[in-house]
């Protein structure tokens, strides 16, 4: 139960210690578009090879779409985003076989709350800001291998699985005629209160890639292909994001 609590109780801390007391500043809400690059990172990125391995998740970085609002309330913004990110990877499956091939894809839908705190640039339409999100993101995809040693020469597809995360920002928003462009670079770590491992004791090769397995393998053995996943996997990103919001 703390574990759960855990993400709800930082941000709430870092909601209140923002919230300027006795601030009769005026309300004003932003909405619009967003388009940006997901880059992955730590083990959430690596060679194709890695996620045969199960040591990584080999995916390469990609064009993400959605849309994001503000409630601004003087310097401190509240905030709600909702991304979606398709990742992907193609090569080698195993090093020592070059005809294998694998295809990973990894679709994130990421929903993400939080708190901005700004700072004003006297006679400058720049505001720059620090933030913090709790990120909430539903993972699905698939992975298709050929010709490659325990694994079927099929697509299976992973099971939807969720991750409950926390994002680190730095941004600025620019006013132009009305509207503000808001740039920003964000650091996910996805999977940080949640890590799990859904593979049998007694399972295929093939189950390894039916679900996420970001948590160790209690079965694990270094000489067992069947259990490659020896440890935990860091699922983060790195977030290059462009918004362009209207004023309401």
């Amino acid at each position: 139960m703390k574990k759960l609590l855990l993400p709800y109780i930082i941000l709430a801390f870092f909601t209140i210690s923002l919230v300027p007391a006795g601030s009769n500043a005026q309300l004003k809400i932003l909405l619009g578009p967003s388009i940006g690059l997901t880059t992955p990172t730590v083990d959430y990125t690596g060679e194709t090879t890695d996620y045969y391995a199960g040591t990584k998740y080999g995916l390469r970085s990609a064009i993400n779409f959605g849309a994001m609002g503000k409630v601004s309330l003087g310097p401190v913004n509240f905030n709600l985003s909702v991304i979606y990110t398709p990742l992907s990877n193609d090569g080698i499956s195993q090093a020592s076989f070059p005809n294998s091939k694998v295809e990973i894809k990894q679709n994130l839908f990421t929903i993400g709350l939080g708190t901005q705190y700004g700072f004003s640039v006297p006679m400058s339409p720049i505001k720059p800001y620090i933030g913090i999100d709790l990120l909430f993101t539903t993972i699905s995809g698939s992975t298709t291998f050929q010709g490659t040693q325990n694994v079927s020469s099929t697509t299976i597809n992973m099971s939807t699985t969720s991750r409950t995360g926390l994002g680190f920002a730095a941004g600025a928003e620019i006013s132009i005629l009305g509207t503000a462009l808001d740039l920003s670079l964000r650091y996910n770590l996805i999977n940080l209160f949640s890590k799990e491992y859904e593979g049998s004791a007694t399972g295929t090769r093939d189950e390894v890639s039916k679900y996420l397995n970001d948590g160790e393998d209690p079965n694990y053995l270094a000489t067992d292909v069947k259990h490659p996943v020896g440890s935990k996997r860091t699922i983060a990103t790195i977030q290059f994001q462009l918004g362009v919001l209207f004023g309401f």
